[in-house]
């Protein structure tokens, strides 16, 4: 039976078996095979294509890095905003009043904006940061205990989190213009299949002191790949007949 990458193979798997077959195809000159040489760099190429793009997808999700982001800015508008109602009870009148003015401009572009989405919530920080920052504001702010500290500090985060967000943007939209990994995948596997592994497997039998060594090894490598994917089978199968048991 000719010797093949499982169908059930992982996109890492794939890239993996391709770019170490390809490393060790390298350290022999098969110059003088221009068929073979052909499928050693349409291999390499394809394999190169296949780890850019699944490290692409990976470094693009921002999901998490986004959530994380938003929660310390949420943490930060609550301390400024805290702050700030803070002074609207102070024991001087004429100070208390001044922070209800600037309590009022928080109102007026919602008190809890940090739980509407990144798009409300950024382009919100931003009108309410460009309000505070007016002269007559500013003056204000300058009297009110730790306000002018903090909303420093929202400054800073509100501008890091729409950087971040506006990359996620470019991000999805170059996603969608990349080949899918599963494709990619498809692509790489078939060359290792129907051209790679076949042929080398007659020409290690047909000319053994070029072939027999390269092939033996990437032989290891394609043997160790389908063992883990029979293993990661196996447990999932596993697994589904305990939850099936489970359930009965």
């Amino acid at each position: 039976m000719t010797l093949q990458i499982l169908s059930r193979a992982d996109s890492n798997q794939v890239g993996s078996a391709a770019t170490n077959s390809s490393e060790a195809l390298s350290k022999v000159d098969f110059s003088a095979d221009l068929y073979f040489t052909n499928v050693i760099n349409r291999l390499s190429n394809e394999a190169t294509v296949l780890i850019d793009v699944v490290g692409f997808i990976r470094k693009s999700d921002y999901t998490k890095i986004l959530a994380d982001k938003d929660d310390i800015f949420d943490l930060v508008y609550r301390c400024v905003k805290q702050f700030v109602l803070a002074c609207t009870m102070v024991l001087d009148q004429d100070l208390a009043k001044k922070a209800e003015k600037i309590w009022s401009i928080f109102e007026a572009h919602d008190i809890y904006l940090n739980k509407l989405g990144y798009e409300q919530q950024l382009f919100l920080t931003d009108s309410l940061i460009k309000d505070l920052a007016k002269a007559e504001n500013v003056a204000i702010i300058s009297q009110l205990v730790g306000v002018s500290d903090q909303l420093a500090v929202l400054e800073v985060h509100h501008h890091e989190l729409t950087d971040l967000f506006q990359q996620s943007k470019e991000a999805e939209a170059a996603k969608s213009s990349f080949i899918a990994p599963s494709v990619q995948r498809e692509v790489v596997r078939d060359i290792m299949n129907k051209e790679l592994l076949p042929y080398m497997e007659v020409m290690s039998k047909a000319k053994p002191e070029l072939f027999a060594e390269p092939f033996g090894l990437i032989s290891e490598f394609v043997t160790s790949i389908n063992s883990k994917v029979r293993a990661r089978t196996t447990r999932n199968e596993n697994q589904n007949n305990e939850e099936v048991l489970e359930e009965n």
